[in-house]
């Protein structure tokens, strides 16, 4: 055999074993992969509360690499079966299910799993609304009223023992007449705290509030109007008001602009002596004045 064969030959061997190196763990068993899914509760009792379950767990797969490496890990579920769990605390096996084509065996990597059970107490409860924040300008708050009125409460019985109040929070600055609006129910311990593993059904209800024309008083400075002039070799020397303001109360938006209160007209025409006179106030609409008149003191002097 010529040289030039023999190294071809030996070149060709080398090169086959190597691909064959390459290539045979692609199809040797025993090759694990490890990946978390979802741990969903199966036939679990409408009466108990279950405690001590992870959301997920870690799940084993082996086989061979190219196997593994063609897996969906979304056709893989994990579960616990709680047929038969009662109160209190038990073990209970982690089972897989699997696509049977897949040419995988699955296992989870923590067998069983100690679970708590615990009774679930219901009950109706009357919401009561909680109003925070400021009305709109112009506006008091009146009430409101919840629709449904009640709601069912359910959860633990340790948990359920905490409960205080079941409320719903109305935040005023955002409330509008005639608007309803959609807030969720609160389940609150005697602090205020939300009391852990409850639902509330239905979780949201819708509030409508009831407004009024807010009313405010405040004090302003009467001023005299007054026309005329005194008698010939006279003058005024002085115009007095007792009390010098008086109190407007009235719808917020009216009185806010509302800065002096105004006597009726009084005439000095002719005037030759001091003189007291007992004015009316004229008052803004919708609005009223305390009190409704004063005393108008005019002093005059000889020039």
């Amino acid at each position: 055999m010529k040289r030039e064969n023999i190294l071809l030959l030996i070149a060709s061997l080398i090169i086959s074993v190597a691909l064959w190196v390459q290539v045979q763990p692609m199809f040797e068993p025993g090759r694990e992969r490890e990946f978390s899914i979802p741990l969903s509760l199966e036939n679990k009792p409408e009466n108990l509360a279950i405690f001590s379950a992870p959301d997920a767990v870690t799940i084993v797969a082996s086989g061979t690499l190219a196997d593994l490496d063609k897996l969906d890990t979304a056709t893989v579920e994990a579960f616990v079966n709680l047929e038969r769990i009662k109160a209190g605390q038990a073990n209970f096996a982690v089972q897989v299910r699997a696509p049977a084509n897949s040419g995988l065996t699955f296992r989870p990597k923590v067998q069983t799993l100690q679970i708590t059970a615990e009774n679930v107490s219901r009950a109706m409860k009357t919401l009561s609304v909680v109003p925070t924040g400021a009305p709109p300008d112009g506006l008091a708050y009146g009430n409101a009223v919840c629709q449904p009125a009640e709601v069912n409460i359910s959860g633990p019985e340790s948990y359920f023992k905490q409960v205080a109040s079941v409320q719903v929070t109305l935040d005023l600055t955002r409330a509008r007449p005639g608007v309803s609006v959609s807030v969720p129910v609160e389940i609150l311990d005697k602090e205020g705290n939300p009391v852990p593993s409850m639902i509330a059904d239905p979780p949201k209800v819708t509030v409508a509030a009831s407004f009024s024309v807010s009313m405010a008083s405040r004090p302003v400075p009467v001023i005299v109007d007054w026309s005329g002039s005194p008698a010939p070799g006279f003058e005024i020397t002085e115009i007095l008001v007792n009390p010098q303001k008086v109190e407007i109360s009235g719808e917020t938006e009216t009185i806010s602009g509302v800065t002096v209160i105004v006597t009726e007209p009084i005439s000095l025409e002719g005037i030759r002596a001091n003189k007291d006179i007992k004015a009316k106030l004229v008052v803004p609409s919708k609005s009223s004045v305390e009190p409704m008149t004063v005393m108008v003191t005019i002093r005059v002097k000889k020039r």
